[in-house]
């Protein structure tokens, strides 16, 4: 018996972490912060500083990838305390700020991920983070709850266009 209440305590927790990790894969990577990965890429300063860090030691591009990387990390975790003190905007301001700087340490990282990778403990950790991405796809867990997640952003699609259709019909 108590093993079977173990086990319905992990699968909840095992549903809140993976509905967490959607929801910010839905929203935060999917709506923001992909987008503006996809536009540093293609700015001709990072096109020239890309050429810069080719030439670069392998401790400089670590300096410049874990600079920012703590930093939109320590912007992340003040977000929301200072949104919760009452200071929402601030916090989404901050949240906003957290997004440049990790895509400029995420950019860095991927056209400089060999040097990165030379490090034991930044591969260790990436490898880390790709097994447990790995290990939570594949859980049932994950399944079901981006099933209910595709068939809600479906239903919300067709809501919205039918509101669009409305509003420009009798608006």
């Amino acid at each position: 018996m108590f093993s079977r209440i173990l086990k319905r305590a992990f699968f909840i927790l095992q549903v809140i972490a993976i509905s967490i990790y959607l929801v910010f894969e839905e929203l935060i990577w999917d709506r923001f912060a992909q987008p503006i990965f996809k536009y540093i890429k293609h700015l001709r300063f990072f096109k020239r500083l890309e050429i810069i860090l080719n030439g670069a030691n392998r401790y400089v591009v670590l300096a410049l990838f874990i600079l920012p990387f703590i930093v939109g990390e320590a912007l992340g975790i003040m977000s929301p305390i200072v949104a919760l003190k009452g200071y929402v905007l601030l916090g989404i301001v901050l949240y906003i700020l957290k997004l440049l700087i990790v895509a400029f340490a995420f950019w860095l990282f991927n056209i400089q991920k060999e040097k990165l990778l030379s490090f034991s403990v930044i591969k260790y950790c990436y490898d880390k983070i790709v097994e447990f991405t790995t290990w939570v796809k594949t859980t049932d867990a994950f399944k079901t709850i981006s099933k209910i997640v595709q068939k809600s952003k479906t239903w919300l699609k067709i809501r919205y266009a039918n509101l669009k259709t409305f509003i420009k019909r009798y608006i």
